[in-house]
């Protein structure tokens, strides 16, 4: 990563408007469906522009293939604790849920989680990174803080969306590479619906029940 590179204070504010957009649709509204669809027209549109203007920008934010098994490596350790502690969890909390689904939803995730970390990890963490006026352990302390913050009332859900932003931000920090941090949030966002909240997503959509 380049710690020269200039800091971007539009894309900082349009991530700020993105996590507005989730508070107001998401948390007090219970339009889960209709702010993910705007907000990924919203960032088709907006890379779109900027890929227009500097086709370079898109290996800069880590969409490429260099460090991809380096960031798999340094991620794998959590990863492998998270889903061990969500099934734990799962069954001690009878929040277990398993259905076939589940395997669809591994595969369905990731892209929505590659969205995400793009935004929280390559934009937000990658631009106070620039910036050079925070130190890295503050950058990664306050985001992860409101990464869980965002995934409250859900205390479980809270402290594996936190715990998974810490380890992805030094993971990126290190080999600049988004794909392996969409993975692992997509795995670990699947298992977090069916085992700690006990909800299929995808039978939710099927039955129109994600449209409130």
């Amino acid at each position: 990563m380049n710690r020269k590179s200039t800091a971007s204070p539009r894309e900082v504010v349009a991530v700020v408007l993105t996590g507005v957009g989730h508070l107001i649709l998401t948390t007090w509204l219970d339009k889960q469906m209709v702010f993910t669809i705007s907000a990924i027209l919203f960032w088709i549109c907006f890379v779109g522009v900027r890929v227009h203007r500097d086709p370079s920008v898109l290996r800069r934010w880590g969409f490429r293939r260099e460090g991809f098994w380096q960031s798999a490596r340094m991620l794998l350790p959590f990863g492998i604790a998270a889903v061990l502690a969500m099934v734990g969890y799962g069954l001690l909390a009878g929040t277990w849920l398993f259905t076939w689904r589940i395997f669809l939803l591994l595969v369905l995730y990731p892209p929505w989680g590659l969205v995400q970390q793009f935004l929280v990890v390559g934009l937000l963490a990658g631009n106070l990174r620039k910036d050079g006026r925070l130190p890295e352990w503050a950058i990664i302390l306050v985001i992860s803080l409101l990464f869980a913050a965002i995934h409250l009332p859900s205390i479980p859900l809270a402290i594996v969306a936190g715990l998974m932003v810490a380890f992805a931000i030094p993971a990126y920090f290190k080999a600049g590479n988004l794909y392996a941090l969409g993975l692992l949030h997509g795995w670990v966002g699947s298992l977090a619906y069916f085992f700690v909240l006990g909800k299929d997503p995808l039978a939710d959509l099927i039955r129109g029940g994600i449209w409130p």
